[in-house]
């Protein structure tokens, strides 16, 4: 059969946005380590104050389709205030700094639109969003997992909020590698393997699944979001594999097709592709983001912002790897090597030359479906 090289990844990637629904809120809970919080009780909120919604994220998928990882700095800040115009009142002007106690400073420029900050941040609010100024513009040295990072918001009023976050330490996708593209069984679950992280207190877990359209359509499936979103969660820290795709869609289980659902419980169909990113994330990020039935400590959210301000400032640490189901498309099979499980490969037919790797490495091939909004 002729090897064909890999599809070449959807310009924009995979946005791991760590944004999680109302609805999810309460199942995020679960992947807690264990740890006993001591009961925090909230008192009623003033009328009006400023909410500080700040995420650091290390080692997402680059945009634009390049096989790298970046950084994402973003902070969010936006007002309580009662009536209609609420969560959607902006806060310009003001000063927004990352300090990592290794000696770099990062300072974040707001921006007039705010989604940037939304996509990357778990609220479905708008308000004023400061990020990192582009690459071409700064030298910042990249952020590693391990640092603590101070953040601080000076207001135009000249009120500061503060807080503190150490980012998830370092950890290794085993099944598959790090950033590798590979090729899975179709129609059979794949168990995604990771490594602990330090200082995690859950694993969240991101695809994107690309092709379910033309994959689907001689099923009789019509298929109606493509490319399809999908959120995961481990069940505990000591739990560090997921069924792909499996058990993804937790978050989606009252939106996703229900038809489509049915045949992702047995595995993605041939000539699908997916990234899938796992994001080790820590406790001001799981505080911050609890609710529904699950409140071990008596509230609803508890923040981390503290001074002039209240809301959260956390961190995650993100691996992510590409997984390829043959036949592509067109026909053959992908050029690329098998998906490893924990160090073996799954047992089965891969349709075609599994192990054979594209000499040239390029991401070429036929583009994914235009993205949905």
């Amino acid at each position: 059969m002729n090897a064909v090289p890999r599809p070449r990844r959807h310009r924009y990637g995979l946005d791991v946005t760590l944004r999680l629904r109302p609805l999810g809120i309460g199942l995020l809970a679960l992947v807690l380590t264990g740890c006993e919080l001591q009961e925090v009780t909230l008192a009623e909120p003033p009328v009006d104050v400023v909410v500080v919604e700040g995420l650091v994220q290390v080692g997402i998928p680059a945009p634009g389709g390049a096989p790298v990882s970046v950084d994402r700095l973003s902070v969010l800040l936006h007002r309580t205030v009662q009536g209609d115009e609420g969560l959607n009142t902006p806060v310009p002007g003001a000063l927004v700094e990352i300090r990592n106690r290794r000696g770099a400073v990062y300072p974040l420029i707001g921006l007039g639109d705010p989604s940037p900050c939304v996509s990357s941040t778990p609220v479905e609010a708008t308000g004023t969003c400061y990020v990192l100024a582009p690459p071409e513009l700064n030298v910042y040295p990249a952020v590693q997992p391990g640092d603590t990072l101070d953040l601080v918001v000076t207001l135009e009023d000249g009120g500061v909020g503060r807080s503190t976050t150490v980012v998830p330490g370092d950890f290794d996708l085993i099944g598959p590698r790090n950033e590798e593209t590979c090729v899975i069984l179709p129609d059979a679950p794949f168990p995604f393997t990771w490594s602990a992280s330090e200082g995690a207190w859950a694993y969240v877990a991101e695809t994107q699944i690309y092709g379910l359209t033309e994959a689907l359509a001689p099923r009789g499936i019509e298929v109606e979001v493509d490319p399809l979103f999908l959120l995961g969660l481990s069940v505990s820290a000591a739990d560090t594999t997921i069924a792909f795709p499996a058990e993804f869609g937790v978050f989606d289980r009252f939106d996703l097709q229900r038809d489509v659902a049915v045949v992702l419980q047995a595995g993605m169909p041939p000539g699908t592709w997916a990234q899938v990113a796992i994001a080790a994330v820590e406790r001001n990020y799981v505080n911050w983001i609890r609710g529904g039935n699950f409140n071990p400590s008596g509230t609803v959210r508890i923040p981390s912002v503290t001074g002039d301000a209240t809301g959260f400032f956390g961190a995650a640490s993100t691996r992510w790897a590409e997984v390829l189901v043959n036949p592509p498309p067109q026909g053959g099979v992908y050029a690329a090597p098998r998906c490893r499980t924990a160090g073996s490969f799954q047992g089965g037919s891969y349709g075609g030359e599994p192990g054979r790797v594209s000499p040239d490495r390029e991401r070429a091939g036929p583009r994914p479906p235009a993205r949905r909004r």
